[in-house]
């Protein structure tokens, strides 16, 4: 199993596509099945670390040739204290502790606390203390990611959040997880900001994004809602993945982890080899 490097990443999975399965049956059974449906890289997320969970995935990386590329925390958590996983701001240590545990070397943050949100200062915040984290984490020979949805795309006289973080964060410090789906969702194009932010993104989320009409009785609410929009399989959506992914490529991504919020009642392993035989269709078999 050849590690991800810059200019050949390689293909993985986030947790957040088979969470369920991982809190019911456990990283046995989960990276079993992940590798069956192609994949041999994995990010955790949405996990309560603890020495059990991580001796289990130890075990079952070493079991089934699966190794785990990134870890996630939250950044003063946006929904409430309950998340499962990491506070960045309480567990600083552990955080280090378990990614030095799991050979790891990318933590991801997908998330700013709500009183960064709706306010530019709250950006220039958020920024400084993304900077802060990082510097702590690269102390430790750890990289920090700040992973995007669309929320940060909100405009303050002219700039969106995510330039006033992006053009704020040392990019010595702070890397950033372009996910490509909600880059769409905010109106922009995701090839131009892969390109933007090249040499800073060893991390690329590839999701999909598709359009479909919904079930039952069409009603109004189509015009004013995000009834249409869903996450796909790679490929299966309107996404120019090939483009895409040859932009990751180009600019120095390591790791491309599939992703796929949703999975509409589908088995999320037959998703995953559905993107795998996808990826392999438009030529880049080479990185799984």
């Amino acid at each position: 199993m050849r590690e991800g490097e810059k200019g050949a990443p390689r293909m993985a999975l986030n947790m957040s596509m088979v969470k369920t399965i991982m809190w019911e049956h456990g990283p046995d059974y989960t990276f079993q099945r992940v590798k069956e449906a192609g994949l041999s890289y994995f990010e955790l997320s949405q996990a309560d670390m603890t020495d059990a969970f991580i001796e289990q995935v130890l075990e079952a990386s070493a079991r089934h040739g699966v190794k785990v590329i990134s870890t996630s925390v939250n950044y003063k958590p946006l929904f409430g204290a309950g998340a499962k996983g990491f506070d960045i701001e309480k567990d600083l240590d552990r955080i280090i502790q378990v990614n030095k545990r799991l050979g790891v070397n990318y933590v991801r943050d997908s998330l700013i606390p709500k009183t960064c949100i709706c306010n530019e200062e709250g950006y220039y915040k958020a920024a400084e203390d993304l900077n802060h984290y990082g510097k702590l984490l690269i102390e430790e020979g750890l990289k920090l990611y700040y992973h995007n949805h669309h929320f940060e795309f909100e405009k303050f006289q002219g700039k969106t959040g995510f330039e006033l973080l992006v053009e704020n964060t040392d990019p010595r410090l702070v890397g950033f997880e372009i996910d490509v789906h909600w880059i769409q969702r905010a109106g922009h194009d995701p090839v131009k900001w892969i390109r933007r932010l090249a040499g800073r993104e060893d991390l690329v989320h590839l999701k999909d994004y598709r359009i479909r009409f919904p079930d039952g009785e069409p009603s109004q609410d189509i015009f004013h809602r995000e009834q249409c929009i869903q996450f796909a399989e790679i490929g299966e959506g309107n996404l120019d993945m090939k483009a895409i992914i040859e932009a990751a490529v180009e600019g120095g991504a390591v790791y491309l982890p599939i992703e796929q919020d949703q999975t509409y009642g589908r088995d999320p392993f037959e998703c995953i080899q559905t993107s795998v035989e996808n990826i392999c269709s438009m030529g880049f078999g080479e990185y799984l």
